[in-house]
Order: structure tokens, then C-alpha cells, then sequence
């Protein structure tokens, strides 16, 4: 009953309104007479009205005000949604241009309102419409996107065509520079791609021999002019082996401290540690660094790295000549004559050696025997490349002592006759293993199947915290040109265009790793160890130094 009150209440009021409706529309010869055909004809559906139109459909009405004339006629339905009609028809008057828009929302109203308004829609609600409008939202959306991917795919050929094109008349113009220049540097350049082109991949993680020093400046301030000599030396073989190799690297770092100085805003630890990183790396450029070499550079930066900030410059620099001189003193000189006296102990008179390349401990070992009174003859077994024994016969005829030069391939005709094999190790892994000259392990296994003692003498600097059990991981490349032309007969040479013939590989390593089962004994300046103590003396000697990067 409420209701209804509320219904008739509002009908009067609109009445009043409808009233004046019609007196304007008998002045324009439009008029009605009665006002519940008005409402009849409100409530019925209008052809001018169409919900299911689209956003554009309704721009595109929105753009055109002269069929806006036509909606002025509707009346609104008497809905509650609809209570103050009057402004509303005020506002339709002033805004021609947007009908629709408010039909469109009254309409709306009326579907939320009663039964009545839901016929006039055609039975379809709001969430409906909003579904209808993304879909159709989506499918142009989807439609721009297979447009823009259709243009790209048409460009992109054009594109390769064109840098084909370039490539190609890049290759010309190249040729043509090239014809021109057909002097040492066109076989210089040729020479290097066919290094490059022939690394097998087993051994690609391996770096190549340099075959020229790294371009620096002569005066650069980076790269101290005693380490460029030094890496060039190392370079071309004139310093060689791990020991001499530690001895220049030590001196060529004392010289760069003797010059270096601090600047004043910089603390001397921390940029000290800066300018020997690239003289390092340098060296390293020139030739990779030995095991040996490694641990006297962590030596040398764990000492720098250790000086107090508020130390003087001066005093800086003399701790750290006295510790470089200390550790050539105490690591090598001293622990060289310790070597060779435990070594010379283990020796008998009348003892025939068989020794490996040229060893500095070995011959130290040899005149220790000497003077104890042990008459001992060594036999030196060498490689073809490099042929270090030679230098090894010439100092040991120099303390007359026989000596008997063979090639590392005829060994087994002298294994009968040898009662000790004797070697020099360039570093000692914390398995045990011995990493020495290619060709150490040749003698390990001669000895082990002959049945004779296989004796290792190291400094215990040398000792590496890594572990090595193959000669594949951690090794050095030499040249191979070396290998192939060999030494001087008539079969040099056979093999000088080996990069040329597919299928054939020259590779010259130069370290291989002995495992200690081969291993009988390890002479150090400490005693005569086992294989066994190696990590022992590594963490009671050098852990803290190993430990630093």
C-alpha cells in the first residue's frame, strides 16, 4: 500500500509537469491530449533506442546532432530511478549532442528497477553488455597485433637481403685491399688463423704459446719497465724453469717497490696491492704462471696486504725488500744446500742415477755425494725439444763426475744398469702427485717396472693446496712447430705443413702429473718425507699465505 501511495504520488507530480509539456506542444502543432497516452506511449518500446549497440556506434550517433531531435520526443518511464524528470529534460534541451548516452543510462535504471524496464532491453543485463563490449574489445585488439607482426615479418627479409648484400661487398673491397699487400704481415696473418683454426677442443681451455709480448707503451706508468724485460725473457725461453723463474719475478716486484711511491690521499697497502696487479697479470700474458710463481706472488700480496696504515712509506718498503730477500734466502739458497745433503745421504758408492732434463738439485746432490766420498755416475736422459740436457752433461763434467747423455725413447736399454732415478719436481699437489717436465712420468714408470726407487726432491714451496690427477686440467702449451721440425738430419722437416693436412694434430705439453703410487720417496730442506705429508707441511707452513688470492 506504501507503494502504491508513493506511485500515485509521483504520478501527480509529473502530471503538473506533463501539463506544460503539452501546452508547448499545441504551440508547435505537435501537442497531445491526454497525459496517459503520453505515459503509454512512453512505456512502450521506442525504434530510436538500441542498447546493444557498440562504444563506436554510439560515438559515431553522439557525432551526428541532427537525428537528436527525435529523443526529445520520448518521455521517461515511471520508474523510482527516475525522480526528478524536469532537470533531466533541461539538460537533454542544453546537450543535444549526448541523447543517447542518457537514454542509454535511464534505460539502464529502469532493468534494475522493475520487470517493465527488463522487456525494453530485451532481457539482457549490465554484466552481459560490459561481457559483450570486452570480447569485441579483445578481438580488435588481437586483429592490430596480427597486423603489426605481418609488417615485421615483411621487413625482416628485406633486411637480411640488404646485409647480405654489405657483407658481400664488404668481402670484395677486402680482397681487393688485399691483392695489394701480399708481404710479411699478409703471412703473418695467415699463420694465425691456422694456429687458431687447429686447437682441439680437449685441450681448448689450455692457453696457446704467446708469440709476441703484450703491446704496452715503453714509458707507461701501469707496467714497470723491469717486468716488460722480464716477460720477454720468459717469453723466449732465455729464463727458464720454476726456480729461476721465482728468483726474476721476486727481483723485477723488489725493483717496482723501490719506485713506487705513495700517493697522498691513498692508503700504500691498498694501492700498492692495484699497481701489482697488471705487472702480474703481464707476466702471465707473456707465459702462464708456474705453480711456484703463483705462491711467491700470494707471498708477496699477503705481506703488503699486512702492512698497518699508519706505517711510514719508508718503513713500508723496507719490510717488504727484507721479506722478498728473506723468502729467496730461506725458501730457495738455504733450502736448495738442505736438499741436496738429505738427498746425498740416501746415495751409495758406485751408484749409476738416472735423471731427467737439467736440475739444479740434482747436481747439487751429486757434488754433496761427491764430497762425502760416493762416486756416483749419472746418465741424462732429454727430450728433442727443448734439449735441456745438454746443459745438465756440461755441469756435471765440470765437477768430473761420468755422465751419459741418452734421449728419454732409449731408456729401457739402461734401466739394467741403473740403480736410482733421480728427478726434479715444478710442483707437488695435496694428493701427492708430481707435476714435472713432460717426460717425468716416462722415468716413473720405467722404475717401477724395472723395479728401481723413484726419488722426487721439491722445495716445499712448490707444495700446491690443489689436486691434480690427470695432465689435462692444469698444464702449459709449447710450440708445436718446435716438435715437428725437430733436431737436424734428414728427416726434418717431413712435417713442416702439418696445419695444412686434416685429421693431424700436433699438440707439445709442456708439464705432465706422476701419481704418488710411483712415487717412493719426497726429499725436502725439512727431511725425508712421504707423499702422504704434503697436506701436513701445507697447513703448518702455508696456510695462511695459500689462503690469499
Amino acid at each position: 500500500m506504501e507503494r502504491k501511495a508513493r506511485k500515485q504520488a509521483k504520478k501527480a507530480k509529473k502530471k503538473g509537469g506533463d501539463g506544460n509539456e503539452e501546452s508547448k506542444q499545441q504551440q508547435t502543432g505537435k501537442g497531445k491530449t491526454e497525459d496517459k497516452e503520453g505515459q503509454e506511449e512512453s512505456s512502450k518500446p521506442k525504434k530510436t533506442v538500441k542498447v546493444d549497440k557498440t562504444e563506436k556506434d554510439m560515438k559515431k550517433e553522439t557525432n551526428k546532432p541532427n537525428k537528436t531531435v527525435k529523443v526529445d520526443k520520448v518521455k521517461p518511464a515511471p520508474t523510482p530511478s527516475t525522480s526528478v524528470p524536469n532537470k533531466k529534460e533541461e539538460k537533454k534541451k542544453k546537450t543535444p549532442k549526448e541523447p543517447v548516452q542518457e537514454k542509454q543510462q535511464q534505460t539502464q535504471g529502469s532493468e534494475v528497477g522493475g520487470d517493465e524496464a527488463d522487456g525494453a532491453t530485451g532481457g539482457k543485463s549490465k554484466a552481459e553488455l560490459k561481457r559483450e563490449r570486452r570480447e569485441k574489445q579483445e578481438a580488435q585488439r588481437l586483429a592490430k597485433m596480427a597486423a603489426k607482426t605481418k609488417a615485421v615479418e615483411e621487413k625482416q627479409p628485406k633486411k637480411k637481403v640488404e646485409s647480405q648484400a654489405d657483407k658481400k661487398s664488404s668481402t670484395v673491397d677486402k680482397k681487393k685491399k688485399g691483392s695489394g699487400d701480399a708481404g710479411k704481415s699478409g703471412k703473418e696473418k695467415s699463420g694465425d688463423k691456422k694456429s687458431t683454426k687447429r686447437r682441439i677442443p680437449l685441450l681448448g681451455h689450455l692457453t696457446p704459446p704467446a708469440l709476441q709480448a703484450p703491446h704496452a707503451p715503453v714509458n707507461s706508468e701501469i707496467i714497470h719497465p723491469a717486468v716488460r724485460t722480464l716477460g720477454i725473457k720468459m717469453k723466449d725461453r732465455v729464463i727458464d724453469g720454476s726456480t729461476a723463474r721465482v728468483i726474476s719475478t721476486l727481483v723485477a716486484l723488489k725493483k717496482l717497490i723501490n719506485d713506487y711511491q705513495t700517493p697522498e690521499s691513498c692508503d700504500l697497502s691498498r694501492d700498492l696491492a692495484e699497481k701489482l696487479a697488471p705487472n702480474v697479470e703481464y707476466l702471465n700474458a707473456c707465459r702462464p704462471q708456474a705453480v711456484a710463481m703463483d705462491n711467491a706472488i700470494r707471498f708477496l700480496k699477503h705481506k703488503v696486504n699486512s702492512i698497518a696504515p699508519n706505517m711510514p712509506e719508508g718503513q713500508a718498503k723496507d719490510e717488504l725488500r727484507t721479506a722478498i730477500e728473506d723468502y729467496i734466502k730461506e725458501n730457495i739458497t738455504l733450502a736448495s744446500s738442505a736438499i741436496a745433503s738429505h738427498a746425498a745421504y740416501l746415495m751409495q758408492p758406485n751408484d749409476v742415477i738416472l735423471t731427467f732434463g737439467y736440475s739444479g738439485l740434482v747436481c747439487e746432490m751429486v757434488e754433496a755425494a761427491c764430497k762425502n766420498g760416493n762416486i756416483v755416475n749419472v746418465v741424462v736422459a732429454d727430450s728433442p725439444q727443448p734439449p735441456s740436457g745438454l746443459a745438465m752433461v756440461q755441469r756435471l763434467a765440470s765437477f768430473q763426475v761420468p755422465t751419459y747423455y741418452r734421449l728419454i725413447t732409449d731408456i729401457t736399454n739402461v734401466m739394467d744398469k741403473v740403480t736410482k732415478v733421480v728427478v726434479e719436481a715444478e710442483a707437488v699437489m695435496m694428493n701427492g702427485a708430481i707435476q714435472g717436465l713432460c717426460g717425468t712420468t716416462s722415468l716413473a714408470l720405467a722404475a717401477a717396472t724395472y723395479h728401481k726407487p723413484f726419488i722426487v726432491l721439491c722445495h716445499t714451496y712448490k707444495f700446491c693446496n690443489n689436486d691434480l690427477t690427470d695432465s689435462i686440467v692444469v698444464n702449459e702449451l709449447g710450440d708445436a712447430d718446435k716438435v715437428v721440425w725437430g733436431p737436424k738430419g734428414s728427416n726434418a722437416g717431413l712435417l713442416a705443413g702439418w696445419q695444412e693436412t686434416r685429421n693431424l694434430n700436433v699438440v707439445s705439453l709442456v708439464y705432465d702429473v706422476t701419481p704418488a703410487s710411483l712415487v717412493t720417496v719426497l726429499v725436502t730442506e725439512q727431511s725425508v718425507l712421504p707423499t702422504s705429508a704434503v697436506p701436513v707441511i701445507i697447513r703448518r707452513n702455508y696456510a695462511d699465505v695459500l689462503g690469499q688470492d
